[in-house]
């Protein structure tokens, strides 16, 4: 009797040990093979802007919102106000959209995700210059 109980004690065991070893490589190759667009979201939230016009740096803030390659969001600063954002895309790492104010000419922003920033080129009232973003 003293065997069998040891036997079925080590079944289990065995058992136990291999479902765990299971688990452990199920979560491993889900985080190997997600795609890449699953593993993170390089634009949602809030950004600390700086748009470079004519040599001087003009603060804003940027919320935005990734939903597969649709960006949505907000922006605001002391020159434009308060802006909606309209036509926003993400597609193969490259970002555009358009900026829509009450009292300021709309801004079309493009971009991409560079060392952890956003940084890209804008065009409004006739020009176009530089612009760089921080997540908060």
């Amino acid at each position: 009797m003293r065997s069998k109980t040891i036997s079925i004690l080590t079944v289990l065991t065995l058992a136990a040990i291999f479902l765990s070893a299971c688990s452990a490589l199920a979560k491993h190759h889900d985080e190997m093979f997600r795609p890449a667009n699953d593993q993170s979201d390089p634009i949602s939230g809030e950004w600390d802007v700086s748009f470079f016009v004519h040599d001087r740096k003009t603060p804003a803030t940027f919320t935005l919102k990734l939903e597969g390659t649709k960006i949505t969001g907000t922006a605001y600063s002391d020159h434009t106000g308060a802006g909606t954002l309209r036509d926003g895309k993400w597609v193969d790492g490259k970002l555009g959209f358009t900026l829509d104010f009450k009292k300021h000419e709309s801004i079309a922003i493009t971009g991409v995700v560079k060392e952890g920033k956003l940084v890209g080129q804008f065009t409004t009232e006739g020009f176009t210059e530089k612009w760089e973003a921080t997540k908060k």
